[in-house]
């Protein structure tokens, strides 16, 4: 009854993981992009971001937006930073990648070929002040 119970568990675990973001389910991560494309490239042109997921901060490169951008993405699906990256294709609900993550862009962000690819560049690390303990905000 236990094996029952445990690979029932599982099989819920794995359906509940693979299943596309709904309507309610709150996004796990955001994502803003708020600049001009940085110069032509053979995936597109290319645009940075700043992704926010469980309180860390990444910068993003994203390819194929087709011009000037103030955007920002609720991200669904994200289990690990490095998921973020592929290539996304345009789904019913949002651009969706391999991975299984969904980005919904509010205002819709415009793309040259229907398609987005974004790479993970780095982790962007918190300043430290630098300064002596005891001697101000700790």
């Amino acid at each position: 009854m236990r094996r029952v119970r445990l690979f029932a568990g599982a099989a819920l675990l794995a359906l509940l993981l693979t299943a596309p973001a709904g309507a309610d389910e709150p996004p796990v991560a955001k994502i803003t992009v708020s600049s001009a494309p940085a110069g032509s490239n053979l995936g597109g042109r290319l645009v940075e971001g700043e992704m926010s997921f469980r309180s860390q901060d990444y910068l993003l490169t994203l390819r194929g937006v087709a011009q000037s951008v103030n955007t920002v993405g609720s991200v669904y699906g994200l289990l690990r930073p490095r998921d973020i990256e592929g290539t996304f294709q345009s789904s019913d609900r949002g651009l969706r990648n391999a991975s299984g993550v969904t980005i919904r862009f509010e205002p819709p962000l415009p793309l040259e070929a229907g398609r987005l690819e974004i790479e993970l560049s780095r982790q962007i690390s918190p300043k430290s002040s630098g300064g002596q303990p005891g001697a101000g905000v700790q």
